[in-house]
């Protein structure tokens, strides 16, 4: 008989091609991934992956089981999820998948707000860039920039984060202040790796010659003179080194959505963190928006910023 833990492992190995990957994915060291695949395949008396120089590679073996090996997976973090939604408790674990900035400034201040009078609530908070599947139990809340388009995942709008360009009076100086409306030529960017196309639109012109998917690693950059960088404003106005670029307006607004799955809604843990957060964004909507300190500034500055927001 299979055992779903054995499915488990086998599907972290097919999606992550490597036994360190899978360790991580599933919280357990790459020896015991690689002890019970070895078990798996001597029960299936057939080889699931060969090693390869570029990772674990699925065998035909392997593919013939691949298809009712996730439909098992479905199935059981189906039950999961249907038991976890007549969960009353308000203890446990609640895992919170975001952005690293998000976490920062919005969600890490909601959850400390509940720490004292919650005590046997856990959170954890994963900022990898990496979309964490909710159907499959990865994460309880997610809270992105990106929604989804599954039907069993309910989207709530938490706001709009106003992002702006972003320079050091150093880098300016030097290289003088980008005009509205003639694009960044003759200038250098700090730029998010694996950058969506609507970011890249905003450093048009520019030579990129920094890559970074941690925000404060692009502030880190452009605050030492690397060049010009696209920053949330509501982190960019806290770094006392950057200054917005008022005359280029605000750049672009991004919705923040809020995800949970809809068989998760009633557990009341998940509950609590997730109003929690709801109410954290609500209280801050302007500075999500605007920014902090130099909110005002920048829109007296800025010709077109109203325009911009609307």
């Amino acid at each position: 008989m299979w055992q779903w833990d054995d499915v488990r492992f086998f599907l972290a190995v097919s999606r992550n091609r490597s036994l360190s990957g899978a360790a991580r994915a599933l919280r357990v060291d790459h020896a015991t991934v690689g002890r019970r695949i070895a078990a798996f395949e001597e029960q299936l008396g057939s080889k699931l992956f060969d090693h390869t120089p570029d990772g674990f590679a699925i065998t035909a073996a392997g593919q013939t089981i691949l298809n009712q090996c996730e439909a098992m997976e479905s199935a059981a973090t189906s039950v999961d999820r249907l038991v976890a939604g007549h969960d009353a408790r308000l203890g446990g674990l609640v895992r919170i998948a975001t952005t690293e900035g998000l976490a920062h400034v919005f969600i890490v201040p909601a959850l400390a707000m509940l720490a004292g009078a919650h005590p046997q609530l856990q959170v954890e908070v994963m900022t990898d860039p990496r979309p964490l599947n909710i159907a499959r139990r990865q994460a309880d809340i997610a809270v992105r920039f990106a929604r989804p388009t599954d039907a069993d995942l309910l989207c709530r709008k938490l706001g709009d984060c106003g992002l702006a360009l972003y320079a050091t009076r150093a880098y300016l100086g030097a290289r003088g202040v980008p005009e509205r409306g003639k694009g960044l030529a003759g200038h250098t960017s700090v730029s998010y790796l694996g950058a969506p196309s609507w970011f890249n639109e905003a450093l048009a012109g520019a030579r990129v010659v920094f890559f970074s998917n941690s925000p404060f690693v692009q502030m880190r950059a452009i605050a030492a003179g690397i060049g010009i960088g696209m920053v949330p404003c509501c982190l960019g106005d806290d770094y006392p080194e950057l200054q917005r670029l008022s005359s280029a307006g605000l750049t672009e607004l991004r919705p923040v959505w809020m995800i949970i799955h809809r068989d998760l809604r009633r557990v009341a843990r998940i509950r609590l963190v997730a109003n929690a957060i709801a109410e954290a964004f609500e209280h801050n909507r302007q500075a999500l928006r605007y920014g902090r300190a130099r909110k005002a500034q920048a829109l007296n500055e800025s010709p077109g910023a109203s325009r911009a927001l609307k």
